[in-house]
């Protein structure tokens, strides 16, 4: 007949080995995560430059983010009245650089009606600039 004592020390043997090999279960799968993971401060060192700031950063992400990095703040509020459309087509000249060509294609439309368009959000902004 077996001792009652020996069964209960080899289920605490028997227990320890268990939680011993989860452990080791555990920090396998540890190890496998953290050989596909980057840290966040990789991450985001290699998205933004060390020396930019990181609010331009992500501005000049979308075409339309160049506005919130105008530093007078007359001509931000007259860049930001014009309506969404005018933004949008400042911004390919302002942001993208394009030329008037270019929006002409982009826009399906005459040069001059380009030329056009421009000189009026222009006119839109210088107005605004008077009035404050």
């Amino acid at each position: 007949m077996r001792n009652h004592g020996d069964d209960i020390k080899n289920e605490i043997a028997y227990f320890y080995t268990v939680i011993k090999n989860m452990n080791t279960k555990d920090n396998i799968k540890e190890l496998k995560i953290k050989e596909h993971e980057l840290p966040l401060n990789e991450i985001i060192y290699d998205n933004f430059l060390d020396d930019c700031d990181m609010d331009k950063q992500i501005a000049e992400q979308n075409l339309l983010g160049w506005i919130d990095l105008i530093e007078n703040e007359n001509l931000h509020k007259a860049v930001k009245s014009l309506s969404i459309e005018d933004q949008i087509f400042i911004s390919y000249i302002v942001k993208e650089c394009k030329t008037q060509r270019e929006l002409a294609c982009i826009y399906q439309i005459n040069q001059r009606t380009v030329g056009r368009r421009f000189d009026k959000i222009l006119n839109i902004i210088r107005k605004f600039l008077l009035i404050k």
